[in-house]
């Protein structure tokens, strides 16, 4: 007789999952975001699937040939995910269990600062503890199967089940990111490091990742507002370069500094409200299959004329409900993950292609085109300038009052569960001869005013 282990794993892959693990009740010792009753009352074991990301929608990404394949994968199966995620959970409840799937992403917690972006439950904490990859250098979640270029997905239930083995807290870190650190260098403003590591404290256990040097350095680029290398030979698909970004990177400690010029910029663009609402309607929203997923083919079946694409992309944001998006490729950067193939050879191949991928800007119709050199993208920046905004469409382009209305706040349990989590992950740290090496994010009031952390 099968047990209930194994009738839900059997029951996931058949549902789709390339992967599946699960964490029973004693695998939730950590941050906050590893608490699956905040998802649902009562809930006592996760179950972790993965999908990989299509890796020729990847090398055309990073490559500059399109990203259209991409954006449309993305969009594909963060909905796919998301409905065997919803498969599973109904599974559950059909055992006699009470279950529920948490959304891909974009479910955060309301926090003093809006932009930290803290989820109501972490699927790369899920994976882990559920056995399926350890931390890499970027603090994804690598796996032996895909790297780190997957899809994840989590449903907690109150079912009471086993847990599966967990792989070694270093595996990824001493066996792969010691000898490769090219997400590393995938990153336009260096986000982590790769010469000092910082350390979570999961189930009693230090997991390193490398050091995040400043939160707003991924933020930047992955919104689409700073695209440039920091050496200056290829860019992401980024459509803007912060001025006095593109010659010196600036400095990480000035959390509130950098933090005022993503907030100046940002307005700038126009859309980076609607481009946002894009991403949190595919991934936290599960749309009717014919609404979305099965209006985007697979890759082999995609458009080959590029303005196909475009238009299908665009008919599918409309049918989420948002119109009007100068630009429908939503997708600029995560590019620490997409160079993360499963073995050193595949991620050199797709940091080659990035490296080599030269840069993509604005042309004439508005379109990013691809150019080989810096100073010919200077020269069509220049010679192309986005259009200047009314102060009205900045407010309203920018996204800020959404983001406002619905993360600014305070929560005092799960702040109280973090002030508890830091301390034992300072003591660990210092147990271990790690002291002052925990992982932690200081915190800025209302998004922009006065740094608040622990001092060393």
């Amino acid at each position: 007789m099968q047990s209930i282990e194994e009738k839900i794993k059997e029951f996931a892959r058949k549902a789709g999952a390339s992967m599946v693990g699960l964490a029973g009740p004693e695998r939730f010792s950590g941050p906050p975001s590893i608490d699956p009753k905040y998802t649902m009352k009562g809930a006592k074991s996760i179950v972790s699937i993965v999908l990989p990301m299509n890796v020729p929608a990847i090398y055309d990404f990073l490559g500059k040939k399109t990203h259209g394949p991409h954006n449309a994968d993305q969009i594909k199966m963060c909905q796919r995910i998301f409905r065997i995620s919803t498969e599973i959970a109904e599974y559950i409840e059909s055992l006699g269990y009470e279950a529920k799937p948490v959304p891909t992403n974009c479910t955060y917690r309301r926090a003093p600062d809006m932009m930290a972006t803290h989820p109501s439950f972490s699927h790369r904490f899920g994976a882990v503890v559920s056995g399926l990859g350890t931390f890499g250098l970027s603090g994804n979640v690598v796996t032996k199967e895909f790297g780190a270029a997957i899809y994840l997905s989590t449903v907690v239930t109150n079912a009471g089940l086993k847990s599966d083995p967990v792989m070694p807290a270093r595996d990824t870190m001493d066996n792969r990111c010691r000898t490769c650190k090219l997400c590393d260098k995938a990153c336009t403003l260096r986000m982590f490091r790769d010469d000092e590591e910082e350390y979570l404290l999961l189930n009693g256990e230090l997991h390193a990742r490398g050091k995040r040097d400043n939160l707003d350095f991924c933020n930047m680029p992955c919104f689409g507002l700073h695209g440039i290398s920091m050496d200056k030979k290829w860019t992401n698909w980024g459509r803007h370069w912060i001025p006095e970004y593109v010659d010196h990177r600036p400095d990480p400690t000035d959390i509130v500094g950098v933090r005022k010029v993503m907030v100046r910029v940002s307005p700038l663009t126009g859309d980076g409200g609607p481009r946002y609402q894009v991403i949190r309607l595919y991934n936290s929203v599960l749309w009717p299959r014919n609404v979305v997923e099965d209006m985007l083919p697979d890759y082999e079946d995609l458009p080959k004329d590029e303005d196909e694409t475009y238009r299908l992309l665009v008919k599918v944001q409309e049918n989420m409900g948002v119109k009007g998006l100068k630009d429908p490729y939503v997708l600029t950067c995560g590019q620490c993950v997409l160079v993360c193939g499963p073995d050193f050879a595949e991620t050199k191949k797709r940091y080659d292609l990035l490296a080599r991928s030269g840069y993509v800007v604005p042309g004439p119709d508005g379109k990013m085109m691809r150019v080989k050199t810096f100073e010919e993208a200077q020269s069509a920046k220049n010679k192309y300038r986005l259009p200047k905004l009314s102060r009205r469409e900045r407010i309203q382009g920018s996204g800020g009052a959404f983001w406002v209305k619905n993360y600014l706040g305070l929560e005092l349990i799960p702040e109280l569960q973090n002030w508890q989590y830091q301390r034992c992950a300072r003591k660990a740290c210092a147990k271990a001869g790690l002291a002052g090496k925990e992982a932690r994010a200081p915190t800025l009031f209302l998004g922009v005013i006065g740094p608040i952390h622990r001092k060393k």
